[in-house]
């Protein structure tokens, strides 16, 4: 576990640590304040829920996290987080279980909680589910911060006529992106693999959209709207996500239910629009991009079995951008592939995944893909 990717997550944040056995208490609390902006403690839940109120009358906030026992004296765990709950319904808490109390665990994610760690604590076990909840918790502020402008500029619209355009593409932009980002942030890093999408979708179309016969809103629209391929992932379950195993059948199957729930979730959006202006947005070609980027040119890939010219240009051209970005990144099923590799294996794909003509325009481009993926890695 990199250190210094925790630390960038965790070291604005405040916490509120409960523990009754007082060794624990201290050991875990010298590792916690290493990370975080301030850690407040707590030995039983009675003294936690006093601590947790007194912080919001001195700081019109609540804490960023709560991490807690369950078995305490005076008040046990499962009554301080339903009494928080009762406080603030979107408090994040990590419950420490130990493993006799692990049947307790049904009523605990019911509850609502974050996440949990069993006893006895093992430090890169802590530090994992930290990167990961702190990641969640810095996502969920920087979208909050992204509202909180948003309304501030929306007050100032009618005196800003001219800028008016403006706003609205930059509110657009950071909008879908926010979206974006949460899909990514099941990843180790958020935001990087939809930014080289991006990318690698403008080297493609710049070269298709040479042709006379293109349509003007794919050069204008594909490479924003690929940030969106992958939006389904949000209705999946996170376990199978991310687990580090071979998936099952039945789970790859649950997995490939992204690509048409993405695309029905934008295509909705679009006819909303389309009501309201009678014309479509940019979410169309999301939409197509979602639900097609997994066809292949020879009518073997899912969630329709498409092939060749049937499948939308839009969703072709993301397709080859994403294999290539998923070959080049390392995961927990895989090592990185080179670049030379990953061009060898497009190429082998050529008629069979991918449509010939853009494969070509790929091995064009190829060099700067690779500057792509080394600049945004």
């Amino acid at each position: 576990m990199n250190f210094k990717k925790v630390f960038h997550y965790t070291q604005n944040l405040n916490i509120l640590y409960v523990e009754d056995e007082k060794v624990l208490l201290e050991e875990t609390y010298d590792v916690l304040e290493d990370f975080f902006s301030s850690v407040d403690t707590a030995q039983n839940g009675s003294d936690a829920l006093e601590k947790y109120r007194k912080y919001y009358e001195k700081t019109s906030k609540y804490y960023d996290l709560v991490i807690t026992d369950i078995n305490m004296p005076i008040m046990d765990g499962m009554g301080l987080i339903k009494a928080i709950h009762t406080i603030h319904q979107e408090q994040n808490i990590i419950v420490v279980s130990a493993y006799n109390e692990s049947s307790r665990l049904t009523d605990l994610i019911q509850e609502g909680i974050t996440n949990f760690v069993m006893k006895p604590i093992a430090p890169l076990q802590l530090m994992q589910i930290l990167y990961k909840t702190a990641k969640s918790i810095y996502n969920q502020k920087e979208l909050s911060n992204y509202q909180k402008e948003l309304e501030k500029l929306n007050k100032d619209l009618h005196s800003k006529v001219q800028l008016q355009a403006q706003e609205i593409i930059f509110t657009q932009k950071i909008s879908i992106e926010t979206i974006a980002n949460m899909v990514e942030s099941y990843d180790d890093e958020t935001g990087t693999h939809i930014k080289r999408i991006e990318a690698y979708t403008e080297l493609l179309v710049k070269e298709v959209s040479a042709s006379p016969a293109c349509p003007k809103e794919l050069k204008d629209s594909v490479p924003f709207a690929s940030i969106l391929h992958d939006i389904g992932k949000l209705l999946i379950p996170k376990h199978i996500l991310a687990k580090p195993d071979k998936l099952t059948g039945e789970e790859f199957e649950i997995i490939k239910t992204h690509a048409p729930l993405g695309g029905e979730v934008l295509k909705k959006a679009n006819l909303t629009f389309k009501d309201n202006f009678r014309k479509d947005s940019f979410l169309k070609i999301a939409s197509d991009i979602a639900m097609y980027h997994h066809e292949k040119w020879n009518g073997l890939g899912y969630p329709e079995g498409l092939k060749g010219t049937n499948i939308p240009m839009c969703a072709r051209i993301v397709s080859i951008a994403d294999v290539y970005d998923a070959l080049r990144s390392k995961r927990v099923y895989k090592e990185s592939f080179s670049h030379e590799k990953a061009v060898k294996i497009i190429m082998a794909e050529s008629g069979r995944s991918f449509d010939p003509s853009l494969v070509k325009i790929f091995l064009t481009y190829n060099e700067e893909f690779d500057k792509v993926f080394r600049d945004l890695s």
